[in-house]
């Protein structure tokens, strides 16, 4: 077994914290981003609500005929703003559910395939998978046993389910190139070292080629963690935007309706 120096262990102590820092950093835009959205569909309810009470029996003209506002429609729009919360309710709780690792393989298999998100989340699961291979090299542990150790300490369901497979084929003698056979990431770090370890290396060049997957890996992660969270901000305050401006242009068609029957009746009916 080897001891870590000094500044191995700084270095694996700073990729874990680069991966608790994608964590909540996604987290935290997701969590915004709902918020942003359930406060527009709030205000937006409010006011179709607010504007389809006043609009009873309301009456406008068109030329000498006297019309019924109606306010129909508007309730619906309301019906409609309260599925979209509870459809962004349920969102929001399955990515945190996805990011703590807690999902069923099929789930966590649809989550990732977010643009942007998804891809986040599977690298996040990527860069743990590299740095326990790493640990477990530099620890003289055979591919097997690394294996099931890096399994024990993945969130993301699919990769933990390709590993404990992966395991499985190593343990009973099959080449590299079988046993990792169709991974669920298809991210560099790890195809580099599917075509690598195909061939004969030494201890420390397997040492290096994992060291190299697990920092590219965390690389990888920081540069598509920052690029995602951006997105999710954007993402979240157009939405909001969008419902909230739904709702006024809506509401203001009913008031300019209502406007008109009292100019030309000069009361309610």
């Amino acid at each position: 077994m080897t001891f870590p120096t000094i500044s191995d262990q700084a270095e694996l102590e700073m990729w874990s914290v680069i991966r608790d820092d994608a964590r909540s950093s996604l987290s935290r835009a997701t969590t915004i981003g709902f918020i942003y959205l359930i406060a527009a569909l709030a205000v937006g309810t409010f006011l179709l609500s607010a504007v389809a009470e006043l609009s009873e029996d309301a009456v406008y003209y068109v030329g000498w005929e006297e019309k019924e506002v109606v306010v129909t429609w508007m309730r619906s729009m309301m019906w409609v703003y309260a599925g979209i919360a509870v459809i962004a309710g349920v969102g929001w709780l399955v990515v945190q559910l996805s990011l703590r690792g807690s999902l069923p393989v099929v789930v966590a298999t649809i989550i990732s395939k977010i643009p942007g998100l998804g891809r986040a989340i599977q690298t996040i699961a990527l860069a743990n998978f590299c740095q326990s291979i790493y640990q477990s090299v530099v620890n003289s542990k055979t591919y097997g046993d690394a294996f099931r150790a890096a399994s024990d300490e993945t969130r993301f369901t699919p990769l933990r389910l390709w590993i404990d497979r992966s395991a499985a084929r190593l343990d009973s003698g099959q080449s590299w190139e079988h046993a990792l056979l169709r991974p669920p990431i298809k991210d560099h770090p790890l195809a580099a070292v599917i075509a690598m370890g195909q061939s004969q290396l030494s201890r420390e060049e397997t040492i290096r080629m994992w060291h190299q997957a697990a920092s590219d890996s965390h690389w990888l992660l920081q540069t598509r963690s920052q690029r995602t969270v951006r997105h999710l901000f954007r993402v979240g305050l157009i939405c909001s935007l969008f419902t909230a401006g739904l709702a006024i242009l809506s509401t203001n068609t009913n008031i300019v309706l209502m406007l008109d029957g009292l100019t030309y009746s000069g009361g309610w009916f």
